[in-house]
């Protein structure tokens, strides 16, 4: 990891690294019974019916057969000791697989993550239950998925907070008390994670993505996204967003769908002012990225990378998995920013 202590640019370790160090550490392994169902505690009784925004879905018995669509929901469900049978290809991370590898439990199958071209591979694993927390569905893609199997989706439209993910996810699997375990679990690691970071509480950020395209804009996570939430969490406080990006257009990410992110123009760069800026790229082309942005931001501001395949997904796809990953691999890169731009 190179340091600079004025104006530096942190790039994370690579993905190798990180998996290597994680092999020797604990995950969360709330409720991960294996689908041992001889334990009564925790259990809800079924039917068991789930509101969310398309209306009610009656789960009547307890599924065992699980396909997800969008995001979370997987990790969930694998913290909570059913592994999905099948899940979208963006879900197959670092922290999933070191999960699934603890877990002795095999791979889902993967399909893409557009609805319509994963409709069929859906079907073929007959599921009895399909989980769609964070996707973009609209009306007719809820439709012709509940024809498969019962959806369970988020409450509201957009993306649902990990929580809620957790909440709605543990309710349709018969887990409700086991999901409010992981609730509290999580609040636990999040607490902490910071705990040895003094510098870190009350720092300032923007999460703002680079895109590779030359003179691409910019694309600014706003204040209800995510990442912006993730690190609310973890103490930090999001800086004063420059004028006039209520006007911005939404950017519609390409895999994540509507992430609250916002179009935000190349050439005011210089207007994204905070302590602390996280900057999500592409793996091999963050460093350039960050670079060629450097000559435009305040030289006393920490510019922190964050590869969008690794630690900007887990802001996007915020799971108590993710967040476990974030606490022991992101969290301490923050809190040396955090110190350096205080110096």
């Amino acid at each position: 990891m190179r340091h600079e202590s004025a104006g530096g640019i942190r790039p994370v370790v690579s993905r190798r690294a990180v998996v290597l160090g994680m092999l020797g550490l604990p995950f969360i392994a709330t409720a991960c019974t294996g689908g041992d169902e001889s334990q009564g505690a925790g259990k809800n009784m079924f039917p068991v019916d789930v509101t969310h925004q398309f209306g009610v879905t009656t789960v009547d018995e307890r599924p065992v057969r699980i396909a997800t669509f969008g995001f979370a929901a997987a990790d969930v469900c694998l913290a909570l000791g059913i592994a999905p049978l099948g899940m979208p290809g963006s879900n197959a991370t670092p922290w999933y697989n070191l999960q699934r590898v603890a877990e002795e439990a095999m791979m889902p199958v993967l399909y893409p993550d557009e609805v319509d071209l994963a409709l069929s591979a859906i079907e073929d694993l007959e599921p009895d239950l399909i989980f769609t927390l964070g996707a973009d569905l609209t009306p007719d893609q809820y439709s012709r998925l509940s024809g498969i199997a019962p959806v369970v989706h988020g409450m509201t439209e957009g993306k649902p907070s990990w929580r809620e993910t957790v909440e709605q996810v543990a309710l349709a699997l018969g887990r409700s008390d086991q999901g409010a375990e992981l609730i509290r679990e999580t609040e636990q690691r999040i607490t902490a994670s910071v705990s040895d970071y003094p510098d870190l509480p009350g720092t300032t950020f923007l999460v703002v993505e680079a895109f590779p395209a030359a003179g691409a804009d910019l694309g600014v996570y706003g204040a209800t996204s995510g990442p912006v939430s993730i690190l609310e969490e973890f103490g930090m406080s999001l800086a004063q967003l420059p004028a006039g990006i209520e006007e911005a257009d939404e950017l519609v990410d390409d895999v994540f769908g509507r992430v609250g992110q916002v179009r935000w123009p190349r050439d005011r760069a210089e207007e994204l002012r905070a302590q602390v800026l996280v900057l999500v790229a592409e793996r091999r082309r963050a460093q350039g990225l960050a670079d060629d942005l450097a000559g435009d931001l305040d030289p006393t501001q920490q510019t922190v990378l964050a590869p969008k395949d690794e630690m900007g997904a887990a802001m996007i796809m915020v799971s108590p998995l993710s967040i476990e990953w974030l606490a022991r691999n992101f969290v301490p890169i923050l809190a040396e920013a955090a110190f350096d731009v205080r110096q």
